[in-house]
């Protein structure tokens, strides 16, 4: 007799097989809103068929796999846009508040630069007016607080990056120690030596990969026993099978306010990896310090430092209202310098600007070898050197001076030098008085009323007022002058001391009609001051040079501080003190407006890596509500040919009695 099957075991198989594909789509629906969840399919296979005379004859099958829906490139595609998503997301929100805060008309600095130079033209233009000088030194103060309070508001950005990195790094360690967890777990699952493998803890590692990815770029590398390594910045492990390794915060080597990343070597050391940190937040926010806030906040101490040499040297080469030279007008402190934390030896150095024209918004690394200094421009990693330590004090070319000035450096040891950071911090107002401000010019030209010719004596300028024929009390030249014509021999004249007498400085000189004569420079006097005749003097003219005592209504100074505003005394005199501001405004504009298309573009890369993932990973409910009607059916149909095959086997047992 023919073999005829076993219904009853046929219809369990299909019972059974129904059940599993009931569970698995009841798991999606479940898991439809959990991200980075994918889709679970079955995989059914027939179970051997018997042989019979009549043929082989089936006997139902059987769930072999639940497997997810994945595909590896879609996810390695996510994981990329994600990282870059998110550093051009936190780079473009900071880079936005810097640009707004600079560009502000309210409260950047170019409206501050234009109040105060107008106030000086206003000065200017009515020296006696105690009210035009209370409003210079207004808006001098004014000024001074521009620069502190844009200079406090980057240091707020600089702290909330210090912030956010403190709160990230914690989390970048929570999450690979739990996909250093998850390693173990699926290395360990009982079914993947036969290839059946735990997708829902393959699906939350995957998922971390992704989150981790938000925070710093990761490169991973899965092991033949399933589990993943994932790495940071130049093959840093942070997961290795199933051992996870912490990312750590430091304070940098030379200035402990400054947050840096380490990375664990041991339990008890690490090394600074920052620099090697890419992508993520975590790599905006380090790109963000080292590209835009420190330049930027250098940049603007430079104008500070410029603004004060500038605006100081010339207020010092003319007269207040009290007939004394002029003093200093603004204040700024030293130059920055930090010693390694690390250094062995006893050396201490100083920073000190010598040419603001010259200077660059980067920091500088002076490093001792043993025998030699190098000095490494930080922005470029040029290096100048070797520098003797016999070359100190060092002017460099980039206008500040370095000055070993106490102790000796060991072999190894470093320094840090912020030429420029500390000067829009640092800047003060000096002057609080309104009768010492300089207006006026120290020296006076005067025609003797008893000349004859056309000549004239003009005060071409003041340029130093250092030296000896400036007297300590500035109330007198020392010595006053004349120049008399002879008058007897046309265009010939001799330079008088007259007060206090003494022997003629010149005697017998030619003047020329055509050119005219400067007074110092032509006869080689040597004093910080120029007198130009011009004209043609007649015979036995003279022209007194003195000091302007009681000139206060001279505004010869005044008009030359006003004239600083569009001096090009910046950046190789190549720029002023606002065409450096502006700089400032449009480097941070750029970088902004390019983050700001560089986000867009992420964004959409984003948004289309996660449709691609969805589209074949994702749960449809409405394909999912189809499978459960299709595989209710089957189950109920497995469960009729039970029944049906439970009466045959009770017929059967009747048929018996």
């Amino acid at each position: 007799m023919a073999l005829t099957g076993d219904p009853l075991r046929t219809g369990i198989s299909g019972l059974l097989m129904s059940q599993r594909n009931i569970s698995v789509v009841s798991h999606n629906v479940t898991n439809v809103n959990l991200d980075g969840y994918s889709r679970q399919r079955t995989d059914m296979l027939t179970n051997n068929p018997s042989y019979s005379s009549a043929g082989y004859i089936g006997n139902g099958g059987y769930v072999s796999n639940t497997y997810r829906a994945y595909d590896t490139f879609l996810q390695r595609q996510l994981v990329e846009n994600t990282s870059s998503s998110d550093y051009y997301s936190t780079f473009h929100n900071y880079a936005l508040q810097m640009d707004n805060m600079l560009a502000d008309p309210n409260s950047g600095l170019s409206p501050a630069l234009e109040s105060f130079f107008k106030a000086n033209q206003g000065v200017a233009n009515d020296p006696t007016s105690v009210p035009a000088r209370e409003v210079l030194l207004t808006n001098a103060e004014s000024m001074v607080q521009r620069f502190g309070v844009i200079y406090d508001r980057m240091d707020a950005l600089r702290e909330s990056v210090n912030l956010e990195i403190s709160n990230i790094i914690p989390e970048v360690n929570s999450i690979a120690r739990e996909i250093g967890a998850l390693n173990e777990s699926i290395a360990g699952s009982p079914g993947r030596a036969r290839g059946v493998l735990p997708n829902d803890l393959l699906d939350r590692r995957d998922q971390l990969i992704v989150e981790i990815s938000k925070y710093v770029e990761v490169q991973t590398l899965e092991q033949p026993n399933g589990s993943l390594n994932v790495y940071v910045g130049n093959g840093q492990a942070i997961v290795n099978d199933f051992e996870s390794y912490d990312l750590t915060l430091e304070v940098n080597q030379y200035d402990t306010s400054v947050l840096e990343i380490g990375y664990q070597t041991s339990n008890t050391s690490s090394t600074n990896v920052s620099s090697l940190i890419k992508g993520g937040r975590l790599g905006a926010l380090l790109d963000l310090r080292s590209d835009i806030i420190d330049p930027i906040q250098n940049s603007l101490g430079r104008i500070a430092y410029a603004v004060t040499d500038s605006y100081n040297a010339q207020h010092k080469l003319g007269m207040d209202l009290n007939s004394s030279l002029g003093l200093d007008f603004f204040s700024v402190g030293p130059s920055e310098v930090f010693p390694d934390l690390n250094n062995t030896g006893a050396a201490t150095f100083t920073a000190t600007i010598t040419d603001t024209n010259l200077l660059t918004e980067s920091d500088y690394r002076l490093s001792f070898d043993g025998a030699n200094y190098s000095l490494t421009r930080l922005s470029d990693n040029t290096v100048d050197g070797p520098i003797a330590p016999g070359a100190l004090p060092y002017i460099t070319a980039e206008g500040f001076e370095i000055d070993n000035i106490a102790g000796a450096p060991a072999a190894g040891d470093s320094f840090l030098i912020r030429p420029t950071r500390a000067g829009a911090r640092t800047m003060g107002l000096v002057i609080d008085n309104t009768s010492e401000i300089a207006a006026a010019t120290p020296v006076r030209a005067e025609l003797n009323l008893n000349n004859i010719g056309s000549g004239t004596a003009t005060m071409t300028g003041v340029f130093d007022t250092t030296g000896a024929e400036f007297t300590t009390t500035a109330q007198t030249l020392t010595p006053e002058i004349a120049i008399v014509f002879d008058p007897l021999v046309p265009n010939q004249y001799d330079i008088l001391q007259v007060n206090p007498p003494g022997p003629n400085l010149v005697t017998g000189a030619v003047y020329n009609q055509t050119t005219g004569l400067d007074v110092v420079a032509d006869n080689a006097l040597g004093f910080g001051y120029e007198v130009h005749i011009a004209g043609k003097p007649g015979l036995g003219d003279r022209f007194d040079i003195s000091y302007n005592l009681q000139g206060v209504k001279d505004n010869g100074n005044m008009l030359e501080l006003s004239g600083l505003q569009s001096t090009k005394s910046m950046l190789g005199t190549s720029a002023t003190y606002n065409d450096a501001y502006s700089s400032i405004i449009t480097k941070v504009g750029t970088r902004t407006h390019q983050a700001d298309i560089a986000n867009r573009a992420q964004e959409t890369l984003l948004r289309q890596s996660q449709n691609a993932r969805e589209s074949v990973s994702g749960v449809n409910l409405d394909e999912e509500a189809a499978n459960m009607l299709r595989f209710q059916q089957a189950y109920q149909a497995a469960a009729q040919v039970i029944s049906s095959a439970n009466q045959m086997f009770d017929t059967l047992l009747a048929a018996t009695r």
